[in-house]
Order: structure tokens, then C-alpha cells, then sequence
């Protein structure tokens, strides 16, 4: 491994003027020098774009490209930036969130540590909108992980207890290479994605905080039943796609997914999530006893 690779850090954009130069600050507050920044704003109707500008135009000497398009989504988004990141390594960012002053740093000790892994992912901490700390654990507070679980068996416990938080990966870009980029026939890319990681068994988990994860208006909008509708339609059709990689109770596990699809009724949403969580309820049970 290169002693000082270069890192790629991608940042897509969508509709965040009041916390983009927060993002963007933490980079360049890296413990880590030899870093690249990718912008796209993918089609934001705020503020944005002047907000990145202006922050660039403050910051001559930081090796970065900006792009901004009319909205793809984020599946098309990441995927025109990993296409256009030149580091060794790549570290998503949203524009909403930041990185600790070590989050790389802490993250490429721990694959170099780990040779045979290609990507790291370590927890964060849950922020506001003020960007005051609600929780010292988004993994603990959001998900109720077990870390010693995700450092013992981090493929079984990803699969079938979802714990990642989105600004925590660090990834060799051998592993797009591996594993195939972002599904842009999807809505949400992280599901999708890690489980092609994990199938290759090319994680590992960092138990320290590397970024913070904000929780705010937009993000709590998707808490509507319809919004979560929306997010268990796309972890279920990412669970099926995926479940000939895996064998056993996490194949069983995958694929019991076909019936969410199923209960999922958009025409009587609360009904519709009503049966959903009794039926979670029951595959979460029959999980613990699996495990």
C-alpha cells in the first residue's frame, strides 16, 4: 500500500445552502493532507452553488473539481464522481454532514491494518441543525449496534441488522472494480451496494466516530409513512437482488424480503405499514433466534 496515497473526497449536493461550507471546512480540516474534492450539485434549487463558489474561490490551493447538473439522483450522482476521482482511496461525504479531523487518517491506519479489506466504515456522531451533538453514537442511537458484533462477524450483522451511517466509508476504488458502482435503477445506493461488499467479505469496522451524521427538517420528512414505505420498497428490492450472493439463514433472510414487497400498498399506506412492522416484528424475532 502507498504510505500516502491520495484520497478522494466526494461531496454530492442537494438543497443544502446552510450546511454545505460546514462540509466543506471539515475537508480541508483533515489531519490528512493528500486529499482531492469532487463537488456535483445535483440539480439544487437553493442557494447552493453561490455557497460553493464562493467557498472554492476562498480556497485556490485545494485540489478540486466542481460540477453542477440538473437533477440525476443519487445512484447517478456518485457515480459520475467516483468516475471522476483520481485518489487511491475515495470518502463520501453528503452535503449535509462532515468529517471528523481524523476521519481519514483513522481509517486508512485501519486498512492497512486489514490488507486484505478494501473498504472501512467507522460510526459518527448524531448533530442538528445548529450543529449541536444529539448523540455521541449514530450506530447505538439510530440502529442499537452491537459493536462487538460488528467487529466479530461484520458480514452477518450488517445483513441482517443494518447499522451504517452514511458518511463513514472509506473505499479503495479497486473495490468499484470488484463490486460494480452504484445501482442507478434504484433510489437509495447504500443497501445495494454494501451488500455486494459484504457478499466479498471486503469490510471493516472502525469503532470510532469519523464523521457527523446531521439529523434535521429534510431528513426527518422521510419519517412520513409514505416516505418510509418509500425506503422499505428500495431495501426490499435491494435485499432480492442481492440474496443469490449469500447462503444459508442470510439467504433466507434476503429473500423473506419478497413478501414486503407484497405488503407494500401504496393505495392504503397505513394499513399497508401497519401489516409491514407486525411482519418485521416477527422476521426480527426469528433472527435473534437464528443468529
Amino acid at each position: 500500500m502507498n504510505v500516502n496515497p491520495l484520497i478522494s473526497i466526494v461531496v454530492p449536493v442537494y438543497n443544502h445552502e446552510n450546511y454545505i461550507v460546514e462540509c466543506l471546512d471539515s475537508v480541508i480540516l483533515q489531519d490528512y493532507k493528500n486529499i482531492e474534492v469532487l463537488i456535483c450539485n445535483d440539480g439544487s434549487t437553493d442557494n447552493s452553488d453561490a455557497k460553493i463558489k464562493e467557498w472554492l474561490a476562498k480556497h485556490p490551493d485545494i485540489k478540486s473539481k466542481y460540477i453542477s447538473q440538473e437533477n440525476q439522483g443519487v445512484c447517478k450522482t456518485l457515480n459520475t464522481l467516483v468516475s471522476l476521482a483520481r485518489g487511491e482511496y475515495i470518502t463520501i461525504c453528503a452535503s449535509d454532514d462532515s468529517l471528523t479531523s481524523t476521519s481519514i487518517s483513522s481509517r486508512l491506519e485501519c486498512l492497512t491494518a486489514y490488507p486484505d479489506k478494501l473498504a472501512c466504515i467507522g460510526d459518527a456522531t448524531v448533530i442538528d441543525q445548529h450543529s449541536s451533538v444529539v448523540s455521541d453514537s449514530a450506530m447505538i442511537s439510530l440502529y442499537h449496534s452491537n459493536m462487538f458484533r460488528l467487529q466479530k462477524n461484520i458480514v452477518d450483522e450488517l445483513v441482517l441488522r443494518w447499522a451504517v451511517v452514511g458518511p463513514t466509508l472509506l473505499i479503495s476504488k479497486k473495490a468499484y472494480d470488484k463490486v460494480g458502482c452504484y445501482n442507478e435503477e434504484l433510489a437509495i445506493e447504500d443497501r445495494d451496494f454494501y451488500l455486494r461488499l459484504l457478499a466479498h467479505d471486503l469490510l471493516v469496522f472502525i469503532p470510532q466516530a469519523v464523521a457527523n451524521y446531521r439529523v434535521h427538517t429534510g431528513n426527518l420528512s422521510r419519517k412520513s409513512v409514505n416516505a418510509r414505505l418509500v425506503v422499505a420498497l428500495e431495501v426490499a428490492k435491494s435485499n432480492l437482488i442481492n440474496s443469490e450472493l449469500y447462503e444459508g439463514k442470510l439467504r433466507w433472510f434476503l429473500k423473506s424480503h419478497k413478501l414486503d414487497l407484497l405488503l407494500i400498498n401504496y393505495r392504503v399506506p397505513k394499513l399497508s405499514f401497519l401489516l409491514l412492522s407486525i411482519y418485521k416484528v416477527i422476521r426480527k424475532a426469528i433472527v435473534k433466534v437464528i443468529i
